[in-house]
């Protein structure tokens, strides 16, 4: 069983990127399907994905910055941003670690 988290940090204002949208896709066929759609809770995490995420295969997360930034009155440079990774299928816990601004991105998977 695999259990998949998700932390953001938004760093205009140095804090967990509170209300921003993400979807869940596995690669099916040679084609992103959607799994799940959430948002980030009061902290800047999603914690549970419901069943979804927890068998092999290659998944991806979009995050939807451009909504983000909207809300605050920002534009940012690159409107989604996107983190593709595999899950084995082995007992794990995976985290998908998200700092984003107006201009920059970096995101980490992590498996513990």
């Amino acid at each position: 069983m695999v259990n998949l988290t998700v932390e953001t940090l938004e760093s205009v204002h140095g804090r967990g990127a509170v209300g921003l949208h993400a979807r869940l896709e596995v690669l099916v066929d040679q084609e992103w399907v959607v799994l799940d759609a959430r948002k980030t809770d009061e902290n800047g995490r999603i914690d549970d994905w419901g069943d979804h995420g927890k068998s092999q295969g290659l998944y991806q997360i979009v995050f939807d910055v451009d909504r983000y930034f909207s809300g605050l009155g920002m534009t940012p440079t690159c409107p989604e941003v996107t983190t593709t990774f595999r899950i084995s299928g082995e007992p794990a816990r995976c985290r998908v670690t998200l700092s984003f601004s107006l201009h920059h991105h970096f995101a980490a998977f992590t498996i513990t």
